[in-house]
């Protein structure tokens, strides 16, 4: 009977051991795991590095799997964006097919692969130039680092398409920025995004209450990416009380001034704005821009200009930048100095479902005597 009773204490003493050996076993892997969360499991061709608590990608070297990234040249086609560029998993046939649409030479042949494509256009882009820094494939998924930067002004306007053969099944196709490592410097300098992020299209109505000379000065002109009529210290106009401007450097006939920028904000997605139906962009914005002082002449500009990019997307979260963020963003001076001042700088990000955010409060401005109006906007990538 002892003998027994012993086997059975041993067998027990045997499952408690094995038991132990399983939570430290568990224990080691849950640790493992975290410390590589903590030293970001990616790619040796890009880094992560941390400043003022954002994660920021820096290019160590460029991506040495098989890719195809191509540049091009659109001339006065301003009006293309939107159906040329795609991030989308395409068969052989539409890769092919979207080649043959927009005259790029393809690279690759083989029907049985699947095809990674995104483009991009910079409109009126004088340079362009953009590296394939990473490509990290998640379950379905699939994080393509890739950095681009666009700066100054011409008719033309210049484009990229980036071409990733794969035997993979994707679902979803992630464009993360990547930065350099000049870049990186720089926003440890104090420079707090890198020149990737733009604020497009501000354009700036002028309204006098007489006929008035007027002139306009950027005071962070050096984030300038591009300008009507061509920016040059400031802007001179002859500003009438329709709005109408006359450019006193070309005597040419305006009715703003518009110009794109380098953002100088890292604007992201707040605990408060507006989470909006794409279809319901319209009624959304006619609202909104009536609360901010836009007349609807204003406010059609807007959402003509808005509309394709936030309709495109199932929801978008929008939050409208406070006044201390647009006169840090890009700082005015105006000559004789305006009597109402009103920037509506609208910061977006396209969303596949709602999420939970306060409504932000908008506050109406009267417009009374000599009226400055600028509005702009900000994709949140």
């Amino acid at each position: 009977m002892k003998k027994k009773k012993q086997i059975k204490i041993n067998f027990k003493t045997a499952i408690i051991i094995v038991c132990i050996i399983l939570a430290i076993i568990i224990a080691i892997y849950f640790i493992v795991n975290r410390l590589n969360i903590s030293q970001y499991p990616i790619s040796d061709t890009i880094s992560i590095k941390n400043y003022q608590n954002k994660d920021y990608y820096i290019i160590e070297k460029d991506y040495e799997g098989n890719y195809d990234l191509q540049f091009l040249d659109f001339y006065q086609t301003f009006d293309i964006k939107n159906t040329f560029e795609v991030k989308e998993i395409m068969s052989y046939a539409d890769y092919k097919s979207y080649c043959n649409k927009w005259g790029i030479k393809p690279k690759y042949s083989d029907f049985t692969k699947n095809y990674i494509v995104f483009s991009y256009l910079a409109t009126g882009a004088a340079n362009l130039d953009a590296r394939l820094a990473a490509v990290e494939y998640n379950a379905n998924d699939v994080d393509v680092y890739i950095w681009d930067d666009a700066s100054g002004y011409v008719a033309s306007s210049l484009a990229y398409v980036l071409v990733i053969p794969t035997n993979k099944r994707i679902n979803n196709i992630n464009i993360v920025p990547a930065y350099t490592n000049d870049e990186y410097e720089n926003i440890q300098n104090g420079i707090p995004n890198p020149p990737n992020i733009t604020v497009d299209k501000p354009i700036i109505y002028l309204y006098p209450t007489k006929n008035t000379e007027v002139s306009v000065k950027l005071s962070k002109a050096e984030n300038l990416i591009c300008s009507y009529p061509k920016y040059q210290n400031e802007w001179k106009v002859l500003a009438k009380p329709n709005g109408n401007l006359k450019d006193l450097t070309t005597n040419r006939k305006l009715y703003s001034l518009y110009y794109e920028s380098k953002s100088a904000i890292d604007f992201s997605v707040e605990n408060e704005g507006f989470v909006v139906k794409g279809e319901d962009t319209i009624t959304f914005l006619e609202e909104k821009l009536a609360i901010l002082g836009l007349t609807e002449r204003e406010a059609e500009e807007f959402i003509v200009y808005w509309l394709p990019k936030l309709e495109a997307n199932k929801y978008n979260y929008i939050r409208f930048a406070t006044l201390d963020e647009i006169n840090e963003n890009m700082p005015l001076e105006i000559n004789p100095h305006p009597d109402t001042i009103i920037r509506v700088l609208m910061t977006f990000k396209g969303l596949a479902s709602p999420i939970n955010v306060k409504e932000q409060k908008l506050s109406a401005i009267d417009r009374t005597g000599f009226t400055v109006v600028e509005w702009g906007g900000v994709e949140i990538k």
